[in-house]
């Protein structure tokens, strides 16, 4: 099998990248455009690596180097100011960073991720310290463990399966304080003269977007400081985008997002990643309403709800669904 390692916005992709991903289903962030644009604004640098067998392409892997950088100074892509782990995932998103050819089986999926970790030590030298591979399920701890390396359990993810035939149907199901709610705050929302809620909106503006994802991981981390937004043309791409969307409640005057989820086109259904707020009360419930709304009406099998906040997730019908992670050090 023959590898080839690029750095997204530091030189040209692999022939056939794209193609590739598309072939798969893979979710938008795999796409080189978006890659770039994740690289661009990432403190860490992104690398991505295609195998080949017999020419032909038969795995994508992609992820970042190292730990976040004490020092806020710039660095051309693909440069690491301190050496560390290379973290095996999908830039902005709650995916793992592999993808395999359909046909491909566990054997040729093991040897596959060799290839890419001897590839990526050889491009990488002293400073990749090991490979670790994030967001593994059960299945793939066959191919991705082995003798010298370490498994851990990591937070699980929730994944919501469609099983109804409206939305009514749904809330019956909910137990009746939680169904009472629900039903009390999409009223309220839907009254609400200064918002506008949106569902599979195409595009949203980039720099209030950014803005929101920002304020809504400061909330979330010990180092708000360090927060950095996503680049507007992160959000300018995806807005390019066939297989992603939005959930939005709107600003009523001014037409820009007060609260949005990004939701992703996957092989086994939809998963929803960036989130952005200003703090508005209950907007963040409101928004997997609608979410869980649109999927039963389109019939899409399943929502990804991601790790975090697993009981709020499980009080909406979601199932945990165990992840893993594994170390692989050189």
């Amino acid at each position: 099998m023959r590898v080839e390692i690029f750095t997204p916005g530091g030189g040209p992709a692999p022939d056939g990248w794209d193609a590739f991903v598309h072939s798969l289903k893979g979710p938008a962030p795999w796409d080189v455009t978006l890659l770039e644009a994740a690289a661009l604004g990432s403190r860490r640098p992104v690398y991505g690596g295609l195998v080949r067998d017999a020419g032909e392409p038969v795995a994508l892997f992609c992820g970042r180097l190292g730990v976040r950088p004490v020092l806020r100074r710039y660095r051309p892509a693909g440069r690491a100011l301190t050496p560390g782990w290379f973290q095996v995932h999908l830039p902005n998103s709650f995916s793992p960073g592999r993808l395999y050819a359909p046909g491909l089986d566990p054997g040729d999926r093991r040897a596959a991720t060799r290839a890419f970790e001897r590839a990526l030590r050889r491009r990488l030298g002293a400073r990749c310290l090991g490979v670790l591979h994030l967001d593994a399920c059960a299945a793939e701890l066959a191919v991705l463990g082995g003798p010298l390396r370490l498994t851990r359990a990591t937070a699980p993810s929730t994944v919501l399966h469609n099983r109804w035939g409206s939305t009514d149907a749904y809330l019956a199901g909910l137990p009746r304080a939680r169904r009472r709610r629900l039903t009390a705050l999409r009223q309220r929302i839907d009254d609400h003269a200064g918002l506008t809620v949106g569902a599979g909106i195409p595009a949203i503006d980039p720099v209030r977007a950014g803005r929101l994802d920002q304020l809504t991981r400061m909330k979330h981390t010990g180092r708000p400081e360090g927060v950095v937004p996503l680049l507007p043309v992160y959000f300018e791409r995806l807005n390019a985008h066939p297989g992603a969307f939005y959930v939005a409640h709107l600003d009523s005057g001014s037409g820009l997002p007060v609260s949005f989820d990004l939701v992703l086109e996957t092989p086994g259904g939809w998963a929803t990643t960036v989130t952005g707020s200003d703090g508005a009360r209950d907007l963040y419930f409101d928004l997997y309403l609608r979410e869980i709304d649109r999927m039963i009406a389109l019939r899409v099998p399943a929502l990804e709800l991601g790790p975090g906040m697993t009981r709020l997730k499980e009080s909406f019908g979601a199932a945990t669904v165990d992840r893993y992670a594994v170390a692989a050090p050189f």
